[in-house]
């Protein structure tokens, strides 16, 4: 199925392990209540710093899924 609108969201998905971590941790929660997610771009990598360490990585992703069809 194509679709010949998108829709883009942004959110933000978090991981202790690294900043690709929390892209995918994102997309899977994202995939949880979103259908036809076409893409993801990656727009900003942050992390939480504690005791001279990163504590927790963010990424904030923009998400497009297929809302109409062809």
């Amino acid at each position: 199925m194509s679709h010949a609108v998108a829709k883009v969201i942004e959110i933000v998905g978090s991981s202790k392990d690294g900043w690709a971590e929390a892209a995918d941790q994102a997309v899977q929660v994202a995939s949880k209540s979103i259908n036809h997610i076409t893409g993801v771009e990656v727009t900003s990598m942050t992390a939480k710093v504690s005791d001279g360490k990163i504590a927790m990585y963010k990424a904030t992703v923009k998400i497009a899924f297929g809302v109409g069809n062809v």
